[in-house]
């Protein structure tokens, strides 16, 4: 049994019975649906700055087709066309991914019946955009998606459902898979570790790759990297990996030549993960086209972040009251004064009970016990 859905601009044919699991006969999880809200207004925002009179984008894990069908609808070229391959090895997908461009009376869409990394090694530097969105794991479609994509700006998108591991659940799946050790306890660091790993696959490539957005929702990580050529973009984007240790709250940086130590994680990017200028007219086009409230409470949300600065991770004020033994005061209260004494802050988009800022964590524990002292 089918049923229809509707998602952005489209409407998809699915399975009616559905576990969200690999075991679907075609894989469709509206619980994404804010993903590829978000992924659309993101790559619109591209596609406005870089003018491009193709723009060809790779969907090599497509499942039901909707993020292809999506981009090739919704996306508009101001300068020319949008084509869109869309490309599945299970044939009940691939059936399923035509009967819904016949329904969404797309044209600009190629489909194929291949393995994901047959079909990105076919395409050397080809696709303005690869979308990588696997169940679990990026890491075994990452080589062959960089090598597809064009050297100086595209765009390499991945999804990662294996935040456990990112995370530091499963330190030695971490060490195998990404070649890193994780930290517990912030979930940017998970972020950090897989634009880190993506910059060290890259690399050997001489690409370098430049995070634009990026976010930790629900069970995933999404990022868009911008590809830049040459071995130079390479090394700065390189020498921007590093080491950290969480002490007290606090993130202290190791620079990758200073070499390992013990305690600390890594490699991590220590750079700018999101680009305040994408990041805002995205959340323009998102309101513009009525996306769902929560892709745009997302995107404002990482915006307000964006005002902070390159700030590594965030403070949990739960678990700070916890150790010093003070009542939890309303998060807000502490960003608006912190923010009153000259510093940056904001909420951040991936955990409602922790705040961004440039202060130090002395300065949230003053503005804490001050807030209970007004009480």
């Amino acid at each position: 049994m089918e049923e229809v859905v509707v998602e952005g601009y489209v409407k998809i044919k699915v399975p009616r019975d559905r576990s969200i699991s690999k075991r679907d006969k075609v894989f469709y999880n509206p619980k994404m649906a804010v993903n590829r809200d978000i992924s659309v207004a993101v790559l619109q925002s591209f596609l406005n700055k870089y003018r491009r009179e193709k723009f060809l984008i790779c969907d090599p894990l497509g499942g039901s087709g909707v993020r292809g069908i999506r981009y090739a609808k919704e996306l508009i070229n101001p300068c020319g066309t949008v084509e869109v391959i869309i490309n599945d090895i299970n044939p009940f997908a691939v059936k399923t991914v035509k009967e819904n461009i016949r329904l969404n009376k797309v044209e600009n869409v190629q489909v194929f019946n291949r393995d994901a990394n047959v079909l990105l090694s076919e395409h050397f530097r080809t696709f303005n955009l690869v979308d990588i969105d696997p169940f679990g794991s990026p890491n075994p479609y990452l080589d062959s998606a960089i090598r597809s994509c064009i050297t100086r700006d595209g765009i390499v998108a991945m999804t990662a459902t294996d935040t456990a591991v990112l995370c530091g659940s499963y330190r030695k799946a971490c060490i195998r898979n990404y070649d890193a050790i994780p930290l517990t306890g912030d979930k940017e660091l998970a972020v950090r570790l897989l634009i880190g790993y993506a910059i060290r696959v890259a690399g050997k490539y001489d690409i370098g790759l430049r995070p634009v957005l990026s976010h930790f929702t629900d069970h995933y990580i999404r990022t868009f990297l911008v590809t830049e050529r040459g071995a130079k973009r390479a090394d700065e984007a390189m020498e921007k990996l590093g080491y950290i240790k969480i002490e007290n709250e606090e993130k202290i940086i190791r620079k990758r030549e200073e070499g390992f130590e013990r305690g600390f994680g890594g490699l991590f990017y220590t750079g700018e993960i999101n680009d305040i200028a994408t990041v805002g007219e995205a959340l323009k086009i998102a309101q513009e086209r009525g996306y769902s409230e929560r892709s745009i409470k997302i995107l404002r949300e990482i915006y307000e972040e964006c005002t902070v600065g390159n700030v590594i991770g965030c403070y949990n004020i739960h678990r700070i009251c916890s150790t010093i033994r003070e009542h939890v005061p309303p998060i807000n209260y502490i960003v608006e004064m912190l923010r009153e004494r000259g510093f940056k802050a904001s909420r951040v988009h991936y955990d409602p009970n922790s705040i961004k800022t440039d202060g130090g964590i002395e300065d949230v524990i003053k503005c804490i016990r001050e807030y209970n002292r007004r009480r």
